[in-house]
């Protein structure tokens, strides 16, 4: 894959993906096409790692779970299936169903959907789930998976459904770091990180400030 220029534009477009790829690894080059670097063996062993760990094996694999997180299938599906089952509710019927839970993961689930129940109606977990398509899809490149015009062409479809659905980065960040806690749990590791990694909400803070001219205008 030859090299492409990366535009302030593009640039952008791969910003949405900067959260993630921080909380995979420190060594990332956010202002490359791939984060990782394609001409380094141990960056494309971290990318298949990462692949793997996601159940992407080939090219069809990927564009397979990019329709998923675009859809909505992968993570706002679940969150709005419980949210609109807990709008139902009155606190103290929510109490009672909290604690007839006996699993730590579901207990994290529930928290977070009762809190957002009403507020993430409309935009339920999107960001998460595109900031997760870029990232995929960076990662991808670096196995050759996808071309840089199809990537482009992604890319541009991306922010188009991002801004319909938020009115800034910092709203698209929250809502990034709400959906990470919904699959993976407060303060806690992915199993497809590297130990010793910030938690999501760490690196939007860190990102913020090493970057600030990234992030004002949406």
């Amino acid at each position: 894959m030859n090299t492409e220029e990366i535009t302030p534009q593009i640039q952008k477009q791969l910003n949405f993906s900067a959260l993630l790829l921080k909380k995979h690894s420190n060594e990332v080059d956010l202002e490359s096409w791939f984060g990782f670097n394609p001409m380094n063996e141990w960056h494309i062993k971290s990318a298949k790692r990462l692949l793997k760990y996601y159940g992407i094996h080939s090219g069809l694999h990927l564009r397979s779970a990019l329709f998923e997180y675009e859809t909505g299938m992968r993570v706002s599906a679940p969150f709005e299936k419980l949210a609109a089952s807990l709008r139902l509710d009155t606190t103290s019927s929510f109490e009672t169903k909290y604690n007839a839970l006996n699993n730590v993961t579901q207990e994290h689930q529930y928290t977070l959907a009762w809190k957002y129940r009403f507020s993430l109606k409309d935009q339920k977990l999107k960001g998460y789930e595109l900031a997760k398509y870029v990232f995929l899809m960076r990662l991808g490149g670096i196995l050759n998976y996808m071309e840089f015009e199809e990537i482009s062409l992604r890319l541009s479809d991306v922010e188009a459904l991002l801004k319909n659905t938020f009115d800034s980065w910092g709203a698209f960040h929250r809502n990034v770091c709400i959906g990470d806690e919904f699959i993976n749990g407060r303060g806690e590791q992915d199993l497809s990180s590297y130990p010793g990694i910030l938690t999501l909400w760490e690196c939007y803070q860190r990102m913020h400030i090493n970057y600030p001219h990234w992030f004002k205008e949406w």
